[in-house]
């Protein structure tokens, strides 16, 4: 276990064979993630370095201008190269299909390593729930980008059970970094 800490940065906790939660964003939280195409470019990529770096996804989802993931790590050293392969990726394959400029495109991100089953859960609960919680739909299975389609065609009922046991409620317990 390993903590690195940043002068102009949040601190990040490496530990392997974990499961961490992530949340990056746009910069100035800035729209940029808000067409179809710019969300599915950041899917694609999410999916692609995942299985690059050898990561089991768990959990995602992407908004207009963050995301939040979930993911099984084995080496946890591989998290800042694989977490800047990712913004540095769909940086610029956005920027290209929008034909925009803009540096920075993303801030910083944000991780955070899963302690017990119930965080795992509230945590996966709190992710497929942001569409929601952000005001882009009014029920998840509206929303197509994020895990929240799987879950439910895997297991409608597990899921079902889940969000009542581990509704997402912020209390002192369970706090989540999202101020986007």
């Amino acid at each position: 276990m390993v903590l690195k800490t940043y002068k102009h940065a949040p601190a990040h906790l490496f530990v392997d064979d974990q499961i961490y939660f992530f949340t990056g964003a746009v910069y100035q939280k800035r729209p940029l993630l808000e067409t179809q195409t710019a969300k599915e470019i950041f899917v694609e990529k999410l999916f692609g370095f995942h299985e690059k770096f050898d990561w089991f996804l768990l959990d995602w989802t992407v908004l207009n201008n963050h995301y939040h993931f979930m993911s099984d790590i084995t080496h946890s050293a591989d998290m800042p190269r694989m977490i800047n392969a990712l913004h540095k990726t769909t940086a610029f394959h956005i920027m290209r299909e929008m034909k925009i400029k803009v540096k920075p495109f993303w801030y910083q991100y944000r991780d955070h390593c899963i302690r017990n089953e119930e965080e795992f859960y509230r945590t996966a609960m709190y992710i497929v729930f942001n569409p929601v919680k952000h005001g882009l739909v009014k029920e998840m299975k509206e929303y197509s980008f994020s895990s929240y389609t799987s879950r439910f065609q895997e297991n409608p009922e597990k899921l079902k059970e889940d969000f009542a046991r581990y509704r997402p409620v912020e209390t002192d317990e369970f706090r989540v970094m999202d101020d986007f």
